[in-house]
């Protein structure tokens, strides 16, 4: 199985960005990892990257305090369809929450994940686009 070389982590909590740093370099240590505290950076680097080969997988937390996830995913659906194409994207919650309304709007979430990250999340997530590029 190809593994995936590219992840991004949004996270305004800097001790769960580096649980899904650790988490991910584990999973495969020659990953690319970008980190973001700050939804808007990561907007910003999405944006300056355009079309790049392979896919990403972005790991986004619901609940940040300048723009939440949910903020995130509607700025991120003005990017070019083909920009969008390139990511695959999972919600981070530390919450009990119920988000299928929410889910339902943003189709591009993949599902919803419980902090801290764990390794199985990767395995699975790996087998996930596999199948897809099948």
């Amino acid at each position: 199985m190809e593994q995936l070389y590219h992840y991004l982590v949004v996270d305004d909590d800097k001790t769960s960005n580096l649980i899904c740093d650790f988490t991910i370099q584990r999973f495969n240590s020659g990953a690319q990892r970008n980190l973001f505290t700050r939804p808007e950076e990561a907007l910003e680097y999405i944006l300056g990257k355009g079309l790049r080969a392979g896919i990403t997988v972005l790991f986004l937390d619901v609940n940040m305090p300048t723009m939440s996830g949910f903020e995130f995913l509607g700025e991120f659906e003005k990017l070019p369809r083909e920009v969008q194409e390139q990511y695959k994207i999972y919600m981070l919650t530390s919450s009990i929450e119920d988000f299928s309304s929410q889910a339902e709007k943003f189709t591009c979430v993949q599902r919803f994940l419980s902090k801290p990250m764990k390794l199985s999340y990767l395995q699975e997530i790996a087998l996930e686009i596999e199948l897809i590029k099948l």
